[in-house]
């Protein structure tokens, strides 16, 4: 029982995170677009490089070795899956003709919906539901690379907003189908809490 209540517990507070941290990211990014300021572009096109690369393998990373060590190497695959499918969703759906949606800042197509932006926050989801102490750090890894596809002048404030909301619903649905298929996962819960 007590397992249950921690997995709730942990899903609740990666939606709730999710939501004000989303909410927040978009309104800044939209509030203040892209500045160009030089520096400052330098900085968010790192971020949205190798920033955004070091996040997923690092985040990635935790979960394989936290699985091994709790004798669960089938979330190792899933996790993987969900990596291929987050990439295989966002790429699908920027081959639909949006028009002027799906173009990026310079006017080149396949935008529409930042896939930076949709992996880092499902990887968020994820890391807060399983290890929610660290939460602040995932979510705020997640809207940094959001706000670095703006200001790199890769993305729009619309296109990280679907990738903000687009990344949220695969977290969902992801950890709603881990949690689901490994009963263990909730009580290796309990002591990441």
């Amino acid at each position: 029982m007590k397992s249950m209540n921690l997995r709730q517990v942990g899903f609740r507070l990666a939606f709730e995170l999710s939501v004000i941290v989303g909410v927040v990211t978009i309104a800044l990014v939209y509030m203040f677009g892209q500045t160009d300021k030089g520096q400052l572009f330098h900085v968010a096109t790192q971020i949205g490089g190798i920033g955004n690369d070091i996040f997923l393998l690092t985040t990635n990373g935790i979960i394989f070795v936290w699985a091994w060590r709790k004798k669960m190497p089938g979330l190792i695959g899933l996790t993987l899956a969900m990596d291929v499918g987050v990439w295989l969703i966002a790429q699908s759906i920027k081959l639909i003709p949006f028009g002027e949606w799906a173009l990026r800042p310079n006017g080149v197509g396949g935008g529409f919906p930042s896939g930076h932006t949709t992996h880092a926050f499902a990887m968020a989801f994820t890391m807060t539901t399983l290890f929610p102490r660290q939460r602040w750090l995932w979510y705020t890894c997640a809207a940094i690379i959001a706000w670095s596809r703006v200001e790199a002048a890769r993305h729009t404030p619309l296109q990280v907003t679907a990738g903000v909301f687009l990344g949220v619903a695969i977290g969902m649905i992801f950890i709603q189908f881990l949690l689901k298929k490994y009963a263990d996962v909730a009580r290796a819960t309990d002591n990441a809490i």
